[in-house]
């Protein structure tokens, strides 16, 4: 089995790096060959090149430049050969990061992760699954109710990734108020990380 992580913070002593360390581990302690593609470490150009995105012209979906340039063609590999998709980002100005955003423009393309014009997309993902992992500032609950802020960055985030082919979206889990939390309740948060992947 195969997992891939997609990363996406820019500082190494980060609450954000200590999660992706330790489902790193409890991945590879399930036996998965785990793949770990840090954005920011592989400076990833998260800039979407007019070549290379879809447009309509006589009422066909077309794309100027014929084949993905080789950086996206990596990445789009490496999910076709991964069982596991695990997404760890902060959320930032109630989103994802630029750099995890580029990504998702720049590989989620037409013609691979869905198509308008036939299931080709949904055959190729069928079986596949997708976890994610969100930090934020944001307190959890509120008055012991879901902040209501969370549904729509989970609806933007991994409810629309994923709607246009067959991979099943486990969980996306926030996990508030890490800037003002103790080492200990933060350990708190690793564990329940570890333990979700232990379920998966």
């Amino acid at each position: 089995m195969k997992a891939l992580i997609v990363f996406a913070h820019p500082r190494e002593g980060s609450f954000s790096h200590a999660l992706l360390e330790r489902i790193t581990k409890a991945l590879e302690a399930k036996q998965y060959e785990v793949n770990v593609r840090d954005l920011y470490k592989m400076n990833f150009n998260p800039l979407l090149d007019g070549r290379d995105m879809i447009h309509i012209e006589n009422g066909t979906f077309v794309r100027e430049n014929e084949t993905f340039p080789e950086d996206v063609l990596k990445e789009m590999q490496y999910m076709l050969e991964s069982d596991l998709y695990i997404y760890i980002f902060p959320s930032w100005w109630n989103g994802m990061p630029a750099i995890m955003k580029g990504y998702i423009d720049r590989v989620f393309q037409h013609g691979f992760a869905y198509s308008f014009e036939d299931d080709e997309a949904k055959k190729r993902f069928k079986g596949k699954r997708a976890l994610f992992f969100t930090p934020t500032g944001q307190p959890q609950q509120i008055d012991g109710k879901e902040n209501p802020l969370l549904a729509p960055i989970r609806t933007l985030t991994s409810g629309w990734l994923f709607n246009g082919n067959s991979v099943e979206v486990i969980d996306h889990i926030f996990y508030g108020k890490v800037p003002y939390l103790t080492r200990v309740e933060l350990e708190l948060y690793l564990q329940d990380a570890e333990e979700r992947i232990k379920a998966v």
